[in-house]
């Protein structure tokens, strides 16, 4: 099985993932089953050590924020942005994994878009009582969303919605 993680380039996006991550391999080595192939699909690798400790391989997409004031950088990261999603499209199509996970966050866009165009299964993950702009549009798409907090659930869909908490990582348990 191949696993894509994504999300953006903060700490509150990456370390569910990494949470996300080490449960799946604790639930393959626990059933006796083949470890996953993990994927982290983003801007940077935020912390590579977690990466390695979870045998999380590391493909970096470019993306651009989508500010909501006047900058001239909001040219430059619409550039950034397409050059992602061909890159993203590249590196999906080749790894082509079962499901994407996707956090949120701008840098999660270009996986989330290449996993639509390849027909991948999506699921959504939202931390927060008020989605993002990246989790309410990749919403339209996801086969699931997980929400951690009940207030969450207006947002989406009730049919595909599921309160599962936030994932935390053992370490901190």
């Amino acid at each position: 099985m191949k696993i894509v993680l994504t999300g953006g380039g903060t700490a509150g996006h990456f370390y569910p993932l990494i949470a996300i991550a080490e449960e799946v391999n604790k639930i393959a080595e626990e059933e006796n089953l083949l470890r996953p192939e993990l994927y982290y699909f983003s801007v940077d690798p935020h912390d590579a050590k977690a990466l390695f400790d979870n045998a999380v391989v590391f493909k970096r997409v470019f993306a651009g924020k989508a500010r909501l004031y006047f900058s001239l950088l909001n040219f430059l990261d619409k550039g950034k942005l397409a050059f992602g999603i061909l890159k993203a499209l590249w590196d999906m199509y080749f790894l082509y994994p079962d499901v994407v996970v996707s956090k949120g966050g701008y840098a999660s866009v270009p996986a989330v878009f290449a996993a639509r165009m390849l027909k991948i299964p999506i699921v959504v993950h939202e931390s927060d009582t008020v989605p993002g702009r990246a989790n309410m549009w990749a919403a339209r798409f996801a086969a699931r969303i997980a929400v951690s907090w009940p207030e969450a659930y207006e947002y989406f869909p009730a049919e595909k919605t599921a309160c599962t908490g936030q994932p935390v990582r053992a370490q901190l348990l």
